[in-house]
């Protein structure tokens, strides 16, 4: 599996709106920022968590969606993706339609 980065430098009180997956990772290089999660549902109320980052840390994204990095400070940040991997599923359903095949040949020869 690949990473695929990608470099940002904000000023102070700069925002940067980013749209990340569930495996992105946030490392700042350099400075502090404030780290606001994608808006979730928790029962009929939307919510977000903010977090402080500072230099040399790493975050992960959470659940993926629309993240803001808020710079406290000037700030350069590194934002890490790696490839997505097909669901788990896929790889079940993968194995099941041969089997799937194979039942639907013997079932119409017996018929």
């Amino acid at each position: 599996m690949h990473a695929r980065t990608n470099r940002f430098v904000l000023q102070r009180g700069q925002t940067l709106h980013l749209h990340t997956d569930h495996a992105a990772t946030i490392v700042v290089v350099r400075g502090q920022l404030t780290l606001t999660t994608a808006p979730q549902w928790l029962g009929e109320q939307v919510v977000t968590t903010s977090t402080l980052l500072i230099e040399g840390q790493a975050q992960s994204a959470g659940a993926g969606g629309w993240i803001s990095l808020t710079a406290r400070v000037p700030s350069e940040i590194q934002t890490v993706a790696s490839k997505r991997r097909a669901p788990a599923w896929h790889g079940l359903l993968q194995r099941l339609l041969p089997a799937l095949g194979a039942w639907r040949r013997h079932r119409s020869g017996l018929g």
